[in-house]
């Protein structure tokens, strides 16, 4: 078994690898979504979730309709770090996430929009100060370019690993499960989901489905 496991973990590194794949991975998979309609992520759960969210919260989520989801093992494809939150609706960067196009400023909106199912993660033991450092070690990977070969440190990064690299002390205790067959340590989303020491905030598949004839009679 563990030949075939072998086997198996160098054909995909040799896939991984190759011009083709990075070009893929790069500038045509994250653009395949296979749907004709909108996520079925409403305003009120947007509204709820913002008013949780702090400062040093971690969102996983994912997009049932993207082609990454499908690729990436797991229940959720992306994971980005709140690194500042504003109420007045001035604010630009709220959210430091890597995606294809590197390291990425984005709004919590941004995130939302995209998703069909999010969920707020928060550090149980990530306090204050160690938050400030881990923000300020998560802004200084903002030249850094999107890991497509899935190999732990700062030279390029992933979604996840972006999260596990900023966490320097390794306060939330995450698994390096091989979940890709890689035959190498891997953070993956899930990962960051299962850690040890996290604990769930918010999670949208939770919230009450209410229909808009209820919700108009709620105001």
């Amino acid at each position: 078994m563990n030949i075939f496991l072998s086997i198996k973990s160098h054909i995909i590194l040799f896939i991984m690898q190759s011009y083709f794949y990075n070009w893929t991975m790069r500038y045509i998979i994250p653009f395949i979504r296979i749907s004709f309609y909108y996520s079925d992520m409403r305003g009120y759960k947007y509204k709820r979730a913002y008013k949780l969210l702090r400062v040093g919260d971690i969102i996983v989520c994912k997009d049932k309709w993207k082609l990454t989801t499908w690729l990436i093992p797991g229940e959720f494809s992306h994971t980005c770090l709140c690194v500042d939150k504003e109420n007045d609706g001035e604010l630009e960067f709220e959210i430091a996430e890597m995606t294809h196009n590197g390291f990425t400023k984005s709004t919590f909106y941004d995130i939302f929009r995209e998703s069909t199912r999010l969920v707020i993660l928060r550090c149980k033991d990530w306090d204050d100060n160690y938050i400030s450092k881990v923000i300020d070690k998560c802004k200084s990977f903002n030249n850094v370019p999107y890991d497509t070969s899935f190999v732990l440190g700062v030279k390029a990064l992933y979604c996840s690993e972006m999260i596990y690299e900023a966490d320097f002390q390794g306060r939330l205790k995450v698994s390096l499960e091989d979940l890709m067959g890689l035959g190498r340590p891997y953070i993956s989303p899930i990962g960051i989901y299962n850690a040890e020491n996290v604990e769930k905030i918010w999670d949208s598949d939770n919230e009450i489905r209410y229909t808009r004839w209820k919700l108009q009679l709620l105001y």
